[in-house]
């Protein structure tokens, strides 16, 4: 979620709040020789709101769950989820009177500074990693086709090759594609995915074995694997083959087009990944903040 102008009454409730519950303690504390503590009044109400803004916060998993739901649309309950969060933590450290406890509370503090501390992270995150996907990685598409369409380069880099340096034997996995396309095509004459492939050259070019060298140590690893550190420089092929300029140049975009697609591919992961600590994180948060109130109900 992008932090905007959309916003703005969210932040500007988020901070009323916060004052006025800072002004409150501000004030208890001073009429009182000690400042309130979890068991006050004051501290309760602090408690309760806290866990309130913790609770409410937190049903966005269950929205996320339920789509269904026509109670207020996603991007409000994204927008709860943040500020309502946000809003816990000066309520929760009022309720604590800013001490620790024993070992149950201290946990269930450092516990909730912790899913705080992911979820900020998250938030930035939000805020630049898009940008930067749409900056560096021109050539993007839909993730869960990432890998489909790399196989799909590293054939048509193969198609190239061989239209210059003949069948290259190496190049099981292209070769096997190559063919099962060949026979769907027989099978499917009307398939509307029909594609025109170059066939490998009958006669090898002058420049075939050191392509072909390059092709397998350098083109290949980095477009199938991202293998290798930069873009194989095909420049001095293009040198002394100018007839296969066109070939080369589209050889090493297919490179070009490769890295983005993996860069791409590292980006969405570091985008989403962090919800893997967030989320069972914030669950446990929930069981721990439980067994806290029932525990204070004792007393």
């Amino acid at each position: 979620m992008r932090i905007n102008a959309d916003h703005t009454r969210w932040a500007i409730g988020s901070a009323a709040i916060t004052a006025a519950a800072t002004g409150l303690y501000a004030y208890a504390g001073s009429a009182s020789p000690t400042a309130p503590s979890g068991g006050s009044w004051l501290g309760l109400f602090f408690g309760i709101s806290g866990a309130s803004c913790m609770v409410l916060a937190g049903l966005l998993s269950a929205r996320k769950q339920v789509p269904a739901w026509r109670i207020g649309s996603a991007l409000v309950w994204m927008k709860m989820h943040v500020w309502l969060g946000g809003l816990a933590v000066p309520l929760i450290l009022f309720h604590s009177g800013f001490r620790w406890g024993g070992a149950l509370t201290t946990t269930v503090m450092v516990l909730f500074y912790v899913v705080i501390a992911s979820g900020i992270v998250g938030l930035i995150l939000q805020q630049f990693v898009p940008a930067l996907m749409t900056a560096r990685v021109p050539f993007e598409t839909v993730r869960s086709q990432i890998d489909y369409v790399i196989d799909g380069l590293a054939v048509e880099a193969y198609e190239l090759v061989a239209g210059i340096a003949g069948t290259i034997p190496e190049a099981v996995e292209e070769q096997r594609r190559l063919a099962a396309e060949e026979q769907l095509q027989k099978e499917r004459p009307a398939h509307w995915k029909q594609i025109v492939r170059q066939r490998p050259a009958s006669e090898p070019h002058a420049v075939a074995a050191e392509l072909r060298a390059v092709y397998l140590s350098e083109v290949r690893p980095y477009v199938r694997e991202g293998t290798g550190g930069k873009v194989p420089d095909l420049r001095r092929l293009m040198i002394e083959a100018p007839e296969c300029r066109g070939k080369l140049e589209r050889l090493q975009q297919l490179c070009e087009e490769s890295r983005q697609l993996r860069l791409q591919a590292r980006l969405h992961a570091l985008l989403h990944h962090w919800l893997f600590v967030h989320a069972p994180l914030s669950f446990a948060l929930f069981v721990l903040t439980a067994l806290h109130v029932y525990f204070a109900l004792q007393y």
